[in-house]
C-alpha cells in the first residue's frame, strides 16, 4: 500500500542485487582484458500484488463496544474524535498516535467544554471525553494483538470500561501508540452511533492464534487501587503460545 497515494495498492516487483564486495574482489583479481561475471541475486516479493488484493483487510482481528453518556458536549467530542481515527491504516511497522491522529482539542478545531480530570479534581477542558474514544481502541487492540507503544491509565477507573483497559490521553503529555507488527496492513473503523461507541479492527489472520485479556485486582496501597493486565494468545488448539503483562494501572480509590 503506498500511503503517498490514499494507500493504493503498487505492483510488486522482483528485487534484483549483487555481492558488492565479491564482484569487487573478482575485478581486482581479473587480468587485463579479461571477463567477469557477476552473479545476479533476486528475491520474490513476500508479498505479491495478487496475494494482497485477495487478503487485504479480509478479517476482523478484534471489536470492542462502549457505551456514551454525558453532556451534549462530551458526545461531540467523541463524534469527533472517533471520526479522525476511523479509517486510520497501519502497514507492517508503522505506528498509530492517537493525539497525532486527533490533534489538538481546542475550540478552534472544534471541540467543546466537558468534564475532565486534572490533579484528582474536575474540571471543564475542551476535548473532555475523548478518552473513551482511545480507551476502547486500546481495548481492541489488546484483543488484535497489536504491540502497545505507549498507554497510560486514568486517575480513576473509568464508568464506561473496566479497569486495566482504559488508556488516558492529553495533549502533548499522554499519549496512546500502538504498532502494528503483522505481516499485513491493518485497518481501525471507530463508529460512533446511537449513544454507542465501536472500534473494530481489520487486517489479516494468518494462523489460528486468538487472545484472552484478563484484569488482576493486586491490592490497594497508599489509597490506590493496583490492576495488572494480562494478554494471553493461544493457539486454535487452546494451547497457550504466552503470556504478556501488557499494562499495569494504579487508580485513587
Amino acid at each position: 500500500l503506498d500511503p503517498e497515494n490514499g494507500y493504493r495498492i503498487t505492483a510488486s516487483v522482483t528485487g534484483v542485487d549483487f555481492d558488492q564486495e565479491a564482484a569487487y574482489r573478482a575485478l581486482e583479481a581479473a587480468g587485463e582484458g579479461s571477463m567477469v561475471t557477476v552473479d545476479l541475486v533476486r528475491t520474490e516479493p513476500e508479498i505479491t500484488t495478487e496475494d494482497l488484493k485477495a487478503h487485504l483487510f479480509r478479517d476482523r482481528l478484534a471489536s470492542y463496544t462502549t457505551q456514551v453518556g454525558g453532556t451534549a458536549g462530551r458526545r461531540e467530542n467523541i463524534r469527533l474524535a472517533a471520526e479522525k481515527c476511523n479509517g486510520a491504516i497501519l502497514l507492517n511497522g508503522d505506528v498509530f498516535s492517537y493525539n497525532e491522529t486527533v490533534g489538538e482539542q481546542t475550540a478552534e478545531t472544534g471541540f467543546h467544554l466537558a468534564n475532565a480530570t486534572e490533579n484528582g479534581k474536575l474540571v471543564q477542558a475542551y476535548g473532555g471525553g475523548i478518552c473513551q474514544v482511545s480507551s476502547t481502541i486500546f481495548a481492541a487492540a489488546l484483543y488484535a494483538d497489536l504491540k502497545i507503544e505507549e498507554r497510560w491509565e486514568h486517575e480513576y477507573v473509568p464508568r464506561y470500561i473496566d479497569a486495566g483497559i482504559d488508556a488516558a490521553v492529553a495533549w502533548d503529555a499522554l499519549d496512546l501508540k500502538l504498532c502494528n507488527v503483522k505481516k499485513y496492513p491493518v485497518r481501525l473503523d471507530v463508529a460512533y452511533q446511537d449513544g454507542m461507541l465501536e472500534v473494530t479492527i481489520w487486517g489479516t489472520k494468518t494462523d489460528d492464534s486468538f487472545v484472552e485479556v484478563e484484569t488482576e485486582t493486586m491490592g490497594h496501597k497508599g489509597g490506590r487501587l493496583l490492576v495488572q493486565t494480562y494478554r494471553k494468545v493461544y493457539n486454535g488448539d487452546k494451547s497457550q503460545m504466552f503470556l504478556e503483562k501488557a499494562a499495569y494501572s494504579e487508580y485513587i480509590d
